[in-house]
């Protein structure tokens, strides 16, 4: 769809859905159970733009929206409001996926100004032997990874580092248990070497459901990580799973984001696609229960 019609059509919608979603934000208000927002972005720079990439001005534009209708909040705050069973106020997090490094230009300096929390999934071997994504060389474009220096700084500046796996694997394919212990387990204790922060949350390459599978879970916990995010577009309700956060994809545009955040009904009432156990015998919990937010 091209861009300006996109941007019409979700206009467009926004209007046609206002009441419903003032009518949801009174609902949420009243019972202090706002749903809890968790953005992701990959890449911000002016140049070689496509779909995993805003530009500069399109990303403090973001910025300066979501400062005036949401409180900034960091990963952990969002999983404890989630075990709260309550949110009373708007809120969202800002997290990257793969390991830019354009994003050390404008995007990560703006958010250590405005002390906003960040959280940042790296995948390590790229960072590590610093050769691009294949992505990014089957579009003509190889673009450099961020360092291991930067992200002790980034570190070191309070970001957040997470884990995105080490080769950026789809683990929807048929993975051996020495892979998914390459693939979770040793990308923590690689990060951890780097930064010195514990790592705690690790968000899943693609993160669709198709690309979550019930064994990748299983290590994720036995390696010592707190909760993973996904990235099918859902919002995290209070009392829900804590040990799972879905994610907004960011990156498209500023109408898009405005349009979900404003509680696109889409996304507030359709049932998670994800459906799983987890058992955490590293935390002391030996009980299962599914994974599903709403």
């Amino acid at each position: 769809m091209p861009p300006l019609f996109r941007e019409t059509a979700l206009q467009a919608y926004l209007h046609m859905t206002w009441r419903h979603r003032q009518s949801l934000t009174k609902r949420f208000s009243a019972r202090k159970s706002f749903p809890g927002a968790v953005l992701f972005y990959h890449r911000v720079a002016d140049s070689f733009p496509n779909s995993w990439s805003i530009s500069n001005k399109n990303f403090v534009r973001h910025l300066d929206w979501l400062q005036q209708h949401f409180e900034f909040v960091s990963l952990a705050d969002t999983v404890a409001d989630q075990k709260l069973g309550a949110r009373e106020r708007p809120t969202v997090h800002i997290t990257f996926d793969d390991g830019y490094a354009d994003n050390m230009i404008v995007a990560l300096p703006e958010l250590i100004r405005r002390g906003i929390p960040t959280s940042y999934f790296v995948t390590t071997q790229f960072v590590e032997d610093q050769i691009p994504f294949p992505h990014d060389v089957a579009q003509g474009h190889p673009l450099a990874p961020n360092t291991i220096d930067e992200i002790r700084c980034l570190a070191d500046a309070g970001i957040v580092i997470g884990a995105h796996s080490h080769s950026h694997i789809d683990f929807g394919k048929p993975l051996t248990r020495v892979e998914l212990i390459r693939e979770i387990v040793d990308v923590r204790k690689k990060l951890q070497d780097w930064t010195g922060q514990s790592i705690d949350y690790f968000a899943f390459p693609y993160g669709l459901p198709g690309n979550i599978v019930q064994s990748a879970v299983d290590v994720i916990f036995e390696a010592g990580y707190k909760a993973f995010v996904s990235a099918a577009g859902g919002f995290n309700f209070p009392g829900d799973d804590h040990h799972h956060l879905q994610r907004i994809h960011a990156d498209p545009g500023m109408a898009a984001l405005i349009n979900w955040l404003t509680y696109d009904p889409r996304k507030t009432m359709r049932p998670s696609p994800f459906h799983y156990t987890y058992s955490e015998t590293n935390s002391g919990l030996s009980s299962h229960s599914d994974v599903v937010s709403q």
